[in-house]
């Protein structure tokens, strides 16, 4: 496994909106009550199948993430064509709270409406790349 000798670098937040000012103190500098999320934010999982025949190019994914981004941001997606009217879109995104993954969810419904045919949703992704 590589390593390397960090010369600079500290616990802080990576940004504090509400602060003055923001100074590095030195490394393995840590500041008291400060939450800090070094890996980037948290993300939530789920996986979009499509009823309807979408494909790459196709305006459906498009519509898809178009919807998806009312509410949210994409970290991650995996287009998966499948076939068989069984498509499948998963997805990363954040934050956690702004769709529901469940089938017959929040983000099940926003898509059946876009789209203008039934798909499902459910709470986990799989990438394969």
């Amino acid at each position: 496994m590589a390593q390397f000798t960090r010369v600079n670098g500290d616990f802080k937040q990576v940004m504090w909106l509400d602060a003055p000012d923001y100074t590095n103190s030195g490394v393995n500098a840590i500041t008291s009550a400060v939450t800090v999320q070094p890996q980037g934010p948290k993300l939530a999982f789920g996986t979009v199948t499509f009823t309807g025949a979408a494909t790459p190019s196709g305006s459906d994914v498009q519509t898809a993430f178009q919807t998806v981004q009312q509410l949210a941001t994409i970290h991650i997606y995996e287009f998966t064509e499948v076939g068989d009217n069984s498509d499948t879109l998963a997805l990363a995104i954040y934050p956690v709270e702004a769709w529901d993954f469940t089938n017959g969810g929040n983000l099940d419904v926003a898509l059946t409406a876009a789209l203008g045919y039934a798909v499902t949703t459910a709470p986990s992704a799989t990438f394969t790349n």
